[in-house]
C-alpha cells in the first residue's frame, strides 16, 4: 500500500474482537492516519482480509512491524504480547499505541517505558475510557460538587467469550487487570492525585485461575477514598461513575452517556451527553501528537501507574491487609 501524503500508516497487531474495532475505524477513515498493515494469528482469515481490502497481512508481528510502510505500530492483543511488541518496535524506531493494560507487571511496563524513551519514540496507552465524552464532562463539572468527599466506579459485564482471560499466562491477571484497569486509570483522570494506598477482596464465580469480581479501595495522596467495584458475572453491562461532594453528586452513565447532578433529594439538571466511539478519539489522538510533536494524552507512564495500582491490589488480596502502591512505577 502506498504511503498517503499527511497520514500516518499504522500497523495493527490483533484482530480479535477489540482490533476488529481498530480496523474497522481505520478502514471507515481516521483524520491523521491510514491502516498500513495488520497482522493476526488466523492465517487464513487474514488473506482473506487482504483480499477484500487490499491491505497487507502479515503472519508474524515481527514481520510488520520492520515494514518500511507501518509508520506506527498499534497493538491490540492479550497482554502477555505487549512487553515483546513494545521492545521491538522501539527497536525499530516505531511510536507504539498500545491497549491496556500496558502490561501484566509493573516491572515489565517498567522495562517497556524505558525502551520508548531510550529509543527516543512515542508510546501512548489505549485506556479509552478517558475519553468517553460524559466521563469528560463529569471530570469538568467537578467544582460544582466541590469539595469531593468520594468516589465509587463500578464496571460490569457479562462472561467473556475468549477463553485466554482464563489463563495468567497471558492475562496477567482478571477482571480487575482486563476491564477494571479502565476504572483504576480513571480515578488518576478524574481527580489528578495518585494512589497511595490499596485493600481489597477478589473472587471466583466463574473462572477456575483468575478473579471475575474484585472489589477494591484507594486511599489517595490527600486522604480521598476511592471504591471500585468491578465483574464478569452478571448478564448485562454497567459503566458508572459517580463522585459524591459536599455540595452535591454527579452520576455519570456511560452506557447511557448521561450525566446526573444531585442536590439534596433532588435531580437539579440531568445531560444527555453527546457521544462518539472512544477508539476513534484515541487514534486522532495518537495521530495527532505523531504530526505535531505533541504529548500524548495518556502516556506509557500513565499505563504503568494503573498497572502498579492493579499490582497493589492483588497484593492487598492475598495478604488480607492494605498496602502501599509503588509510586516508584
Amino acid at each position: 500500500m502506498s504511503r498517503v501524503p499527511g497520514s500516518v500508516g499504522l500497523g495493527v497487531v490483533g484482530m480479535g474482537r477489540h482490533g476488529s474495532r481498530y480496523v474497522k475505524h481505520l478502514l471507515d477513515g481516521v483524520p491523521g492516519c491510514h491502516l498500513a498493515a495488520v497482522s493476526r494469528t488466523d492465517t487464513a482469515a487474514g488473506r482473506a482480509f487482504t483480499e477484500r481490502h487490499g491491505v497487507p497481512f502479515f503472519a508474524d508481528w515481527r514481520e510488520l512491524v520492520t515494514r518500511s510502510e507501518v509508520e506506527a505500530v498499534v497493538a491490540v492483543t492479550p497482554p502477555g504480547l505487549n512487553r515483546d511488541i513494545c521492545l521491538s518496535a522501539a527497536r525499530a524506531g516505531k511510536p507504539m499505541l498500545i491497549e491496556k493494560p500496558l502490561a501484566l507487571t509493573v516491572a515489565e511496563g517498567r522495562e517497556m517505558v524505558d525502551a520508548a524513551r531510550a529509543a527516543g519514540v512515542l508510546l501512548m496507552t489505549a485506556q479509552t475510557l478517558r475519553f468517553t465524552p460524559v466521563l469528560e464532562r463529569l471530570r469538568s463539572s467537578l467544582p460544582l460538587i466541590a469539595p469531593l468527599e468520594y468516589l465509587s466506579l463500578t464496571m460490569r459485564a457479562e462472561r467473556p467469550p475468549h477463553t485466554w482471560l482464563d489463563d495468567p499466562a497471558q492475562a496477567g491477571g482478571g477482571v480487575l487487570l482486563e476491564i477494571g484497569i479502565h476504572l483504576l486509570d480513571l480515578i488518576r483522570y478524574l481527580t489528578g492525585e495518585e494512589a497511595v494506598e490499596a485493600a481489597g477482596e477478589m473472587d471466583r464465580r466463574h473462572t477456575a485461575r483468575v478473579e471475575d469480581l474484585a472489589q477494591v479501595r484507594f486511599r489517595l495522596a490527600s486522604g480521598l477514598p476511592c471504591y471500585v467495584e468491578v465483574s464478569r458475572v452478571s448478564g448485562g453491562r454497567v459503566c458508572r461513575a459517580e463522585a459524591v461532594g459536599q455540595a452535591g453528586q454527579l452520576l455519570a452513565d456511560v452506557d447511557r452517556s448521561l450525566l446526573t447532578r444531585i442536590e439534596g433529594r433532588a435531580i437539579a439538571a440531568a445531560e444527555s451527553v453527546p457521544d462518539r466511539p472512544a477508539v476513534v478519539m484515541v487514534l486522532e489522538a495518537f495521530a495527532r501528537s505523531l504530526m505535531t510533536g505533541a504529548p500524548v494524552p495518556v502516556s506509557g507512564e500513565d499505563g504503568l501507574r494503573a498497572v502498579a495500582m492493579a499490582e497493589a491490589c492483588y497484593r492487598a488480596a492475598r495478604e488480607g491487609r492494605p498496602v502501599p502502591v509503588n509510586r516508584t512505577a
